[in-house]
């Protein structure tokens, strides 16, 4: 990718949102942040983005309604779940949804970033 891979962050957490703003921007992403699912879909009415990392569970818009509000706008997104609760359902939605993977908080970067970097290049995706 000639360009800095756009990524969208959405968690309740600021904490988190801050955290892996500064990673992601450490690893030459350009970032965005939202702090609930309304909040996310309204900046991607606006912008595009190459992945989205949504929180599975919020107040509000949970991330699996955001996941579907999303792609409905751009298919070619790619998305990624994260959570820190048990969510069953949810997971399974969110799958069927279009998500391509779902990491439990508190996130291990060193198993987190690759895929990220997969996902957010799709020529680095194995066929």
């Amino acid at each position: 990718m000639g360009e800095k891979p756009r990524v969208l962050v959405v968690d309740d957490d600021a904490g988190i949102r801050e955290t892996m703003a500064d990673i992601l921007a450490l690893e030459g992403y350009d970032v965005t942040l939202a702090a609930s699912g309304e909040e996310a879909v309204a900046i991607a009415q606006r912008e595009r983005f190459d992945v989205a990392l949504l929180d599975i569970r919020m107040p509000g818009m949970n991330g699996v309604e955001a996941l579907k509000m999303i792609k409905g706008l751009d298919p070619t997104i790619r998305v990624i779940m994260i959570t820190g609760f048990e969510v069953g359902t949810l997971l399974d939605e969110a799958m069927e949804a279009g998500a391509e993977a779902v990491f439990r908080k508190p996130l291990d970067v060193a198993t987190f970033l690759p895929l990220l970097l997969a996902t957010a290049d799709p020529d680095a995706l194995p066929e």
